[in-house]
């Protein structure tokens, strides 16, 4: 009895399954998809193909002119195949602000794993970008999906693909697909149309500058589910599809069935969790009850999705909207329209009605403008049991559709849980919202493709756009072919404290296994604040890598640019050209902008001679008894045995072969030749043969006037004509300010300010220009050596930041050595950052070598002009420009920004928004600097800094310290130096006093 009641339960089973999917009584009979059909195509139930696309939004500003010129493109895109009918587009769009932490925190993640990595402790600046970003951003996504329907096929076509399908079936006996993917469900007939279909709108997109990337399936799948249900739907989780690795079951599990063997149906993996109808205007999937409105008549105005935007974001509340486009729009009123034109007599309506339809068909006739069927449904949510929050979102939402040009919207339609699925993204093809025939021109004008774009998924800086978009920004990225920053404002624009925020970002880089090189060439303490976190970031044992020196014309700080690679007798190539421009800068009279004709040769064949003379085959320099006690120790020490002859180059020699590189390095300093001998080489016979008939534009022999500006050079600037003592050491990140030996104000001062450019540039940045190639002409005892050194070094990201460049104005040696550093960056992995005040600092070539320009305020009307000029910026990002560039506000500081990418050129309106953490970490106002330092002594850096963003949540304690000095002053006292201490360690005093009774500690009387 059992047996024979087998099949006939299985019969029932299989009815009652097919009448609960027909009536819409299963969460999974919402779904239309069916399979996977190729890498980028899905199968839906009846045969046809589906794929989707993920926009990332436009790599321009957008206004007007843009605006139309990508819509019409659009238009033109559309124009063929959504006349023709089978093929419909979704475009999606969603905004959420409840799920902003956890992509801040996903697109940070890559630094914080090299924050991890390197040993850098900065989680209390991460946790406040997090935090504090979410306050002004939201999660945004844009997707399209595209159908093409088997209706896309001729009638003769589709009847013989079913036909071939039938034959296939019964001759390869393929068994019923019941409770798994039907593998063979999609009509092969279409995969040519489709795939046209889809590399046409993606290559047109991508041509009008929308950026648009076709997905792969197991993509697309995640991102409608995350749209589905989000909450349910793990970051790692992708969907198991033909191809994938199958689990199999326990063999008491497997019933015979083929959905045994076989890969689960996309509507279980897409809907996993149980739903319900709890009212006509409310549904429930998973933890979330979802409301729906639906735009039952469109404005007469049509208005920009910008337009809905700015209203509904005002709100605050998490919503989706959903605009399903129908091809052949007219293809559904051809019942109307004859009914219409019989009765347009009776009434008015009809009359109107029968106006309406002819004009539409005209349009789609007679322009190149196709008429298709529109139906739009907007959704937000809130927990289950918040029933009231969501009634209260959907009424904000209402009234802000409602208000987009004079929107008529409905909120039931019969089935709120297929209003729900009707703005999911690619889920069904369906939708229950109203339908409206409209010409296609109309529709792209209202559609969501105008957010910024990034060409960056992730970032260890992360801009948003002045509405709210996260925009991931990495320096030194593959995105860009070379890397040269240009960043010019007035002062107090927030340039240093962008240029600090991308320091710390390539410090971050995602992948780093070690500290990059940065060298910071400042006019004051800019970088100081970026230096002190991030010492006080690293382990005990690692923070020498870090180090901020203020250089003085002193003895101590003596500096030898003719110093070489250790064991080199001669300087590398890239050493030589640079000391060829230093020796010209020397050269060059005071108050002009360029030495006289022959220096700079004569400048190279100067540098060949003297090497040459202090090389093993010349006189090099003999060893001296006392000169360093600790070298002549460590000599007895290793048996070294010495005679009058012996020389520094072999007192290096064996020192390094000992083992004693460091004591190698001190020793070979005395074997250098120094700024001296180059008069001494200059009245040589080699050079008086080949220059000592030129004369000078002064009347005198060019020999002697060069000779005249070295010895003053060496009289003005002590630091650079003695043997080195001043050394960074193993130093990877080193800020050099120059704020006391580079002067301002006449031509001896612009002068000096040029010269001590040249000499930080030389000890910051010597080593970044090594390559393997060097090793080849370097004594063989010390090729192992180098080889490895110069391996890490090409490996390591480097930066040269040159701050206050406009110091350097008007000399040419420097600005030489500079364009020269970026024409060849790229090949040894070295950026350039240069910082100055006006787009006047910077020569023409070093703006057309530029890559990344920001630019943070925007000056007076002809400095607008020139910047539009130059950049070639469009009508649009000028009147950004204009304004919106200010300088730091509340909120942040926004700034216009070019990026040349791999992809073309990005330009954008962005803002930097730090919290109090990381601008107190970056303070380098004195009274800041002081308070910050002090406290670090009495707490812990991340303490301090968490204490003084409670106590001064602004930033800066700058305001402060000035209405306490007003006081002292009103009451007759004198504001000095010792005042000021004074008031900060008052204002210590006071912060500690308030911590010990309260450690969150907020207001200061």
């Amino acid at each position: 009895m059992a047996n024979f009641m087998t099949p006939v339960l299985e019969s029932v089973d299989i009815f009652l399954a097919w009448l609960s999917t027909a009536l819409k009584q299963t969460t999974q009979s919402y779904c239309d998809l069916q399979t996977a059909d190729s890498q980028t195509a899905l199968v839906s139930h009846d045969g046809g193909l589906v794929s989707v696309l993920r926009i990332d939004g436009v790599r321009a500003l957008i206004g007007s002119e843009e605006f139309d010129r990508v819509q019409v493109g659009m238009q033109q895109s559309l124009q063929t195949v959504m006349s023709r009918t089978g093929h419909t587009i979704q475009f999606f769009f969603s905004y959420n602000k409840d799920e902003i932490k956890q992509e801040i925190t996903e697109i940070l993640k890559p630094a914080m794993n090299s924050a991890k990595r390197i040993g850098l402790s900065l989680d209390d600046l991460f946790n406040e970008r997090v935090n504090y970003l979410a306050k002004y951003c939201a999660q945004e996504f844009v997707y399209v999906v595209m159908w093409t329907r088997p209706n896309a096929l001729t009638k003769d076509q589709l009847k013989r693909a079913q036909k071939d399908k039938v034959k296939f079936l019964k001759e390869k006996k393929v068994p019923p697909f019941e409770h798994t993917q039907n593998i063979l469900a999609a009509i092969p007939d279409l995969r040519e149309s489709h795939d046209s279909f889809v590399r046409g709108l993606v290559s047109d997109m991508n041509m009008l500058e929308v950026v648009a990337e076709l997905l792969n399936v197991h993509e697309a799948l995640y991102v409608m589910r995350t749209t589905v249900d989000p909450d349910f739907t793990d970051k790692s989780w992708r969907p198991l599809l033909p191809g994938d690795k199958i689990t199999i079951k326990d063999s008491a599990l497997i019933k015979g069935e083929i959905s045994d063997i076989l890969w689960p149906p996309l509507s279980r993996q897409l809907l996993p969790r149980d739903g319900e109808n709890l009212d006509l205007r409310t549904a429930r999937l998973g933890d979330r009850i979802y409301s729906s409105i639906f735009i039952e008549l469109f404005p007469k105005e049509i208005q920009t999705f910008l337009s809905l935007f700015s209203r509904v974001v005002q709100t605050h509340i998490p919503w989706r909207i959903s605009f399903l486009i129908d091809s052949a729009g007219l293809d559904s009123t051809r019942l109307k329209a004859a009914v219409s034109s019989i009765l347009s007599f009776t009434s008015a309506e009809n009359r109107l009605l029968n106006d309406s339809l002819n004009l539409l068909k005209y349009i789609n006739l007679n322009t190149d403008d196709a008429v298709v069927k529109l139906r739009v449904t907007v959704t937000t949510w809130a927990q289950n049991g918040e029933m009231r929050v969501l009634r209260s979102r959907i009424a904000q939402l209402a009234k802000a559709v409602e208000s987009w040009g004079s929107c008529d919207v409905s909120e039931t339609c019969g089935d709120a849980f297929a209003g729900v699925v009707s703005s999911m993204l690619g889920v069904s093809g369906r939708s229950v919202a109203t339908a409206s025939i409209a010409p296609i021109s109309d529709v792209l004008y209202m559609l969501p493709l105008f957010r910024p774009s990034s060409p960056w998924t992730s970032g260890a800086i992360l801009f948003r756009s002045p509405d709210g978009k996260p925009w991931p920004y990495q320096p030194g990225s593959t995105q860009q072919t070379t890397w040269i920053d240009i960043i010019y404002a007035r002062p107090g624009s927030g340039k240093s404290v962008l240029s600090n925020a991308m320091n710390l970002a390539l410090c971050l880089s995602g992948g780093l296994q070690r500290l990059p090189r940065v060298a910071v060439i400042d006019i004051g303490p800019s970088s100081s604040g970026l230096i002190s976190l991030l010492k006080e970031a690293l382990p005990l044992e690692k923070r020498h890598l870090v180090a901020y020196h203020r250089l003085r014309m002193t003895p101590d700080y003596a500096i030898n640019l003719f110093d070489t690679q250790l064991g080199s007798r001669y300087p590398t190539p890239q050493e030589r050209n640079f000391l060829v421009n230093f020796l010209t800068l020397l050269g060059t009279p005071v108050g002009a902008t360029k030495a006289y004709d022959g220096i700079s040769d004569m400048s190279g064949l100067v540098v060949d001679e003297l090497y040459k003379s202090l090389s093993n085959d010349g006189n090099p320099h003999v060893y001296t008894l006392g000169m360093e006690e600790f070298i002549d120790g460590v000599l007895e020490e290793i048996g070294f045995v010495k005679d009058t002859h012996t020389t520094w180059w072999e007192v290096t020699d064996a020192l390094f072969i000992a083992g004693f590189v460091h004591e190698a390095m001190l020793a070979q300093r005395h074997a250098m030749p120094v700024l001296g001998d180059v008069t001494s080489v200059c009245r040589s016979s080699v050079v008086e043969d080949l220059y000592g008939k030129i004369v000078a534009p002064t009347g005198e022999p060019i020999i002697n006037a060069f000779v005249r500006m070295i010895s003053s050079a060496i009289r003005e600037y002590p630091i650079i004509s003695q043997t080195t003592k001043f050394d960074i050491g193993d130093a990877r990140i080193v800020s050099l300010d120059l704020d006391e030996v580079a002067k301002s104000g006449g031509d001896a001062a612009n002068r000096q300010t040029s010269v001590m450019y040249m000499l930080a540039r030389y000890v910051l940045a010597r080593h970044f220009f090594l390559t393997e190639d060097n090793v080849g002409d370097m004594p063989e005892t010390y090729r192992a050596y180098h080889e490895t050194r110069i391996s890490e070094i090409r490996e390591d990201p480097k930066r040269i930041v040159l701050d206050e460049f406009h110091r350097t104005a008007g000399v040419q040696a420097v600005r030489t050595q500079i364009i020269q550093d970026m024409r060849e960056g790229r090949k040894w992995n070295v950026q350039i950052s240069l910082i100055s005040q006006s787009l006047e600092d910077f020569d023409s070539v070093m703006v057309e070598f530029a890559t990344s320009i920001f630019i943070m305020d925007a000056g007076p009307e002809q400095a607008i002009q020139k910047t539009t000029k130059v950049f070639g910026l469009s009508a649009t990002a000028e009147n950004a420009l204009r304004t919106r560039v200010h300088g730091p506000r509340e909120g942040g500081a926004t700034f216009l920004a070019q990026f040349a990418t791999k992809n073309g050129m990005n330009t954008q309106l962005l803002t930097l928004t730090l919290g109090p953490v990381e601008l107190w970490a970056f303070s380098t106002t004195a009274e800041d600097a002081q308070l910050r330092n002090k406290l670090y002594k009495k707490l812990n850096p991340a303490e301090a800094r968490r204490v003084l963003a409670n106590v001064f949540p602004e930033g800066s304690a700058a305001k402060t310290v000035e209405t306490r000095l007003m006081s002292v002053k009103e009451e007759g006292g004198l504001i000095d130096e010792e005042i000021k201490l004074g008031v900060i360690d008052e204002l210590l005093a006071q912060i500690l006093k308030e911590y010990a009774k309260n450690p969150d500690v907020k207001y200061l009387s």
